[in-house]
């Protein structure tokens, strides 16, 4: 056990010594959210998170194709219900490629999804919030710092993530 142990943080300084210096990284708690558009669901008109500047918005980036993102979205619509009357609005973005616009409305209808959705076919938003998989979660406040971030799915009743939902709804 001991021996796995060893090899596997000897693998993992190995792989970090190989990563360049200066490479993006996530934004982070306190950082300002990064500038980002997409289209609207309808495809009639570019959204930018700035259009949210005020509320308290987390920008969810997922797909129809990825398991956890199917996991997650129920919760996540609960999360919404629950709090939109206290200034919570949620920006799901989808990365489906655009002939798959279609799945993407099944999906939004089969998980009950009522909070905004905006498509990001070229995953520009992958690049921007440098999102190494799906989903990938920010929380952003009013003032649009970074709160919360989770890259990976938000699992119901994670506590960091509603401690974090709660401080930034006061």
């Amino acid at each position: 056990m001991t021996r796995v142990l060893g090899a596997t943080l000897a693998t993992l300084l190995w792989v970090s010594a190989c990563v360049p210096e200066g490479l993006p990284a996530p934004p982070q708690v306190g950082d300002p959210a990064p500038e980002f558009e997409a289209l609207s669901l309808d495809g009639q008109r570019t959204v930018a998170l700035a259009d949210y500047a005020g509320q308290t918005i987390l920008v969810n980036l997922w797909a129809t194709w990825c398991a956890p993102c199917r996991f997650e979205t129920p919760y996540l619509q609960s999360v919404y219900e629950e709090n939109k009357d206290r200034g919570l609005m949620i920006v799901g973005i989808s990365v489906d490629s655009p002939s798959a616009l279609d799945l993407v409305n099944d999906f939004l209808e089969e998980m009950g999804v009522t909070y905004d959705i905006l498509l990001d076919p070229d995953m520009v938003s992958t690049d921007v919030f440098v999102a190494i998989g799906l989903p990938a979660s920010f929380l952003i406040d009013g003032e649009g710092v970074v709160r919360f971030t989770r890259l990976g799915p938000i699992p119901e009743g994670d506590v960091e993530f509603l401690e974090a939902l709660e401080q930034t709804l006061e």
